[in-house]
């Protein structure tokens, strides 16, 4: 019984030693799992979080590189790019001097060979004012993109030009100006021009003696402006040298010869010191007419401007005392009107700088004149 009782008793101790070893191995087999889970769940977070963040980079650097391509396409369209067309409209005032169709050709040569984008449509006024008006509205009203023009006069085409830069079309006024405002005025000082040929005279005067002044167009800015630069100079600096005559003769040859006759006729042998012309075709034309009425032996100084070949000639044998260049506007036009096409900064005033021809450095521009 004793016996029984003991073996009953140590199985009992036995089955409670083994449940007791066997219940904590199998929590930490639950703990374990749990811990691993939990580590992995924190490492897709973080995982998660790196990506968004890699994400969100590639995100605000493709969005950069867009911004950098937009600045630089608006930045592309501020310059030009060589082959949009244009079409300019050339409002000649008219094609009888060496000088107008200089101004036109050498522009249009400019154009031809660094803007070959550029088209052209060209009138011819023949002289007329009211003529060069009505081309400057036909070309408004062709549509062109920019006019333009050499004025006949000042005035006489004030409301033409103010209609081109009204209906929005920019206007580059060549040589002369007019009685409004435009877009961009290429000119050469021509009262300095007056003023170099008074003083250049009165050196050559000694200071004394009479000028007969052979004028230009009444009207056109190049006449005021070289008659008032002469006649002022002479008035304030040179009170011993009188300008005994004048008239307008258009800048046209025949009638500076029929004018000279007549002065010739006028004044006697010994009575003209000088005779200043407002152009060289005038002034070769007065040389002529002064050989030809015999009167060339007494030294009269005639004096012209522009700068045409057959003028350098006339200063080399003597025949004129001096000329002074007019600048061509060329290439200076062609270049503004192709900055105010393309939207490039462009000056409202291109000045060209005149040079004066005597027996001193005529060489030096033999074979350059104008034609």
């Amino acid at each position: 019984m004793n016996k029984k009782v003991l073996s009953a008793l140590l199985t009992g101790v036995m089955v409670v030693s083994l449940s007791g070893c066997g219940s904590a191995p199998a929590e930490t087999k639950t703990e374990e799992p749990a811990k691993e889970a939990a580590a992995t769940e924190e490492t897709v977070a973080e995982t998660s979080e790196e990506t968004t963040e890699e994400a969100s980079v590639e995100e605000s650097t493709e969005e950069a590189a867009t911004e950098d391509a937009a600045t630089e396409e608006v930045a592309a369209t501020d310059e030009p790019s060589g082959d949009e067309a244009f079409t300019i409209g050339y409002a000649q005032r008219a094609t009888d001097a060496a000088y107008t169709i200089a101004i036109k050709e050498r522009n249009q040569e400019y154009a031809k060979e660094h803007y070959p984008n550029l088209e052209w449509v060209e009138t011819d006024a023949q002289g007329d004012v009211a003529t060069q008006a009505a081309n400057i509205e036909d070309l408004i009203s062709r549509g062109v993109d920019l006019i333009m023009v050499s004025p006949l006069t000042s005035d006489g085409l004030t409301d033409a030009v103010a209609e081109a830069m009204d209906a929005g079309i920019p206007v580059v006024t060549m040589d002369r100006e007019v009685d409004t405002p435009v877009t961009v005025k290429v000119v050469a000082d021509n009262k300095e021009m007056g003023v170099m040929a008074a003083d250049k005279l009165a050196e050559m005067m000694g200071g004394k003696g009479n000028i007969i002044e052979v004028c230009g167009t009444t009207g056109s800015s190049a006449a005021i402006d070289r008659q008032a630069g002469f006649e002022e100079t002479i008035a304030s600096k040179y009170p011993d040298i009188k300008i005994v005559d004048s008239q307008d003769c258009d800048f046209n040859s025949a009638k500076a010869a029929s004018y000279m006759e007549d002065m010739l006729q006028k004044y006697g042998e010994g009575e003209i010191q000088a005779i200043y012309c407002h152009n060289d075709p005038m002034a070769e034309a007065v040389a002529e007419t002064v050989v030809a009425a015999g009167r060339d032996s007494e030294g009269i100084l005639i004096t012209g401007m522009d700068g045409e070949e057959a003028a350098f000639q006339m200063v080399e044998n003597g025949q004129m005392a001096f000329t002074i260049i007019y600048p061509t506007m060329s290439p200076e036009a062609m270049i503004a009107a192709y900055n105010v096409l393309t939207n490039q900064p462009q000056d409202e005033v291109v000045n060209c700088i005149p040079t004066l021809v005597s027996k001193d450095n005529v060489a030096e521009h033999l074979g350059t004149g104008l034609q």
